[in-house]
């Protein structure tokens, strides 16, 4: 399955893809750490734009704080970082500059989905925006950041992953928009 995963990276940067990671570590599915940790460690360096969370960080990058975590990430070459940091939003990283973007208020039933909610919000909003990668600023990135904390915001109102995922039109009222 690895070397798969490395074909299919190659094949969508070949056709000009933008290519998008979340690691999304789960222990339950590797044989041991360090394995897991090698594997998605490999990753980081194809990745266009990463998502990854607080508690993530140390795991992948040897650091715990977003600001020194998504210099070692950009330092690999992934050109938008989001952190993703629960009820706190996220902080976003395009290039060499970086801010926090804040949560939402919830009320919280399950998390279950919240970075998966977050991810889709984000990358939809960078899809919408239609925008080339090189042409997304700081600014453009604390949208996609504000609009995947939104999703994620409504996502954890309700039970399980995937019934829980909001309407676009509900989001939007949760951004007041």
């Amino acid at each position: 399955m690895r070397s798969a995963t490395y074909e299919a990276i190659d094949i969508a940067r070949k056709a000009g893809a933008v290519i998008t990671y979340d690691p999304n570590y789960r222990a339950s599915l590797w044989n041991g750490k360090d394995e897991a940790v090698q594997f998605m460690r490999s990753l980081i360096a194809t990745a266009d734009i990463m998502k990854i969370s607080d508690e993530e960080l140390p795991l992948l990058t040897g650091e715990t704080e977003p600001e020194a975590a998504a210099d070692v990430l950009a330092d690999q070459g992934v050109r938008i970082i989001a952190v993703t940091l629960g009820k706190d939003g996220a902080y976003v990283r395009v290039g060499k500059d970086g801010r926090y973007v804040p949560g939402f208020a919830a009320k919280t039933a399950d998390t279950t989905g919240a970075g998966d909610a977050f991810f889709g919000g984000f990358l939809s909003r960078f899809i919408a925006s239609g925008k080339l990668l090189k042409e997304v600023s700081l600014d453009d990135g604390a949208d996609f950041a504000r609009f995947g904390n939104a999703t994620a915001s409504l996502c954890v109102e309700r039970r399980g992953g995937i019934p829980a995922m909001p309407k676009l039109a509900d989001v939007l009222v949760r951004m007041n928009v």
